[in-house]
């Protein structure tokens, strides 16, 4: 009997023993189990990450090259397969693997992809939130490699007529069925017109995307010799958006031309030595009560034939200041339209004294041929603003998203003329969305440079 009772306390003991092995393994096993899923999806997630990264590393070259913007050209089925195929190699041995590694690893996470989903929506490179995005980013750039000298100061262009007639292209630009007010150059007048410093305190992001359309495409006074664009007045298209190079730039000239007899007739009034001569030639034109009517209409003309000596003096790359002072003023009354002989001899005569000259030089010769060199005259002070800034301020007061959109226009025409026939900007993306699942459980991603 006792040897029956001790076998059975051992047995007892040995049940509960096993019991709470069985316990313990159990735990192990959940621990274990619950560690693995744990791992499976932190390296899921880090396999997804990094695919997605790669796939955003598949950048078209020329247009980052060209015009400072990250873009992958492809669609949501090519996407899917890359992020497959990057995921699948990760999850699983393969050949490639064993070699790279000389031995055989076993999966022992055993994860599998079971879908995956990508959505490109919202992520094209013509959106216009995203395309500004990128031209800012691509602007602070630009803007470090000016201040450690990297880049080179360009040249006049070559002007000849050029006209898009392709309605095919015209119907596929960015821009096409855009419409926006046109600018208002009187109401611009009427507001004031800020100055370069001004404009940068008003809206750094406005000022930037500027700076990004002066150094990205060229315009009437600045080019490059070699034509590698569809325009030559690039940043004249930006702003008028017509088919006609010549016709974008005679319509900028003119806005130009109203600002600037705008500012010059403001001077006028403000300088009373102007308007007594003014008052004392219409006296003589038309005696009386008329005299005053004639006074605007002088006024008038006289700004108007400064604004085209200003005009011609920005395209021989003049500089012509926003606000003038009397030193700055170049046209006598007498003699609006053609150059004062006397104004232009004492100015030259100051430039020669400066150098040494002025003893063995006909200064009557020398007049007439300068003027008929350069056709306009120069003031005695010669400081300003030159005729980039003057886009400048017209590029402040263009539309954000018609000024954008004609960006993409350029961008479009000249990646088709000099990269590839069939680019075409709609089909480039800054990023995208997805979601895995693994495991059964799903993971989601956004991917955006």
């Amino acid at each position: 009997m006792k040897n029956m009772s001790l076998n059975s306390k051992k047995g007892s003991t040995a049940v509960f023993l096993i019991m709470i092995l069985s316990a313990i393994i159990l735990a192990i096993s959940v621990m274990i189990y619950g560690a693995s899923q744990l791992a499976g999806m932190s390296t899921s997630d880090a396999v997804l990450e990094l695919a997605g990264r790669s796939v955003l590393s598949e950048y078209d070259t020329e247009l980052l090259k060209r015009y400072g913007i990250f873009a992958v050209n492809l669609d949501e089925a090519q996407i899917k397969d890359k992020i497959s195929l990057y995921a699948n190699y990760s999850f699983h041995n393969n050949l490639l693997k064993e070699q790279m590694y000389r031995k055989k690893h076993m999966n022992l996470l055993k994860l599998k992809m079971e879908s995956i989903h990508v959505n490109l929506k919202g992520y094209s490179i013509t959106d216009i939130s995203i395309f500004e995005e990128q031209l800012l980013e691509s602007a602070k750039y630009d803007l470090i490699k000016n201040i450690t000298g990297g880049s080179s100061e360009a040249v006049p262009s070559k002007q000849s007529d050029i006209e898009l007639k392709n309605s095919q292209v015209i119907n596929s630009l960015p821009s096409c069925g855009y419409e926006r007010p046109a600018l208002d150059i009187g109401q611009l007048l009427q507001n004031g017109i800020p100055g370069i410093d001004e404009l940068r305190g008003k809206s750094i992001d406005n000022f930037s995307i500027n700076e990004y359309i002066m150094g990205h495409f060229i315009n009437h006074r600045r080019g490059t010799e070699e034509r590698v664009t569809f325009f030559q007045n690039e940043a004249e298209y930006i702003l008028n958006g017509g088919f006609s190079d010549q016709k974008n730039y005679k319509a900028v000239r003119k806005n130009l031309f109203i600002i600037r007899t705008g500012m010059n007739l403001t001077h006028i009034y403000s300088d009373s030595e102007k308007r007594n001569e003014i008052a004392a030639l219409a006296e003589v034109l038309t005696p009386g009560p008329p005299a005053v009517l004639t006074q605007a209409v002088i006024a008038g003309i006289w700004s108007a034939a400064e604004a085209e000596n200003d005009m011609k003096r920005l395209e021989d790359g003049k500089k012509v200041p926003l606000v003038k002072t009397k030193q700055q003023w170049a046209l006598h009354l007498e003699n609006a339209v053609q150059a004062d002989e006397k104004h232009e001899i004492e100015t030259l005569k100051d430039s020669l004294e400066e150098n040494g000259e002025e003893e063995n030089l006909d200064l009557g010769k020398s007049i007439q041929a300068k003027r008929k060199k350069t056709g306009y005259i120069e003031p005695r002070d010669k400081r300003g603003i030159e005729y980039e800034d003057y886009l400048r301020i017209l590029l402040f007061m263009e539309n954000r998203e018609m000024k954008l959109l004609r960006c993409m226009d350029l961008i479009q025409l000249n990646m088709k003329g000099s990269y590839h026939q069939d680019f075409d900007i709609r089909q480039f993306y800054g990023g995208f969305e997805f979601d895995a699942v693994i495991q059964e459980k799903k993971l989601s991603y956004v991917q955006k440079y």
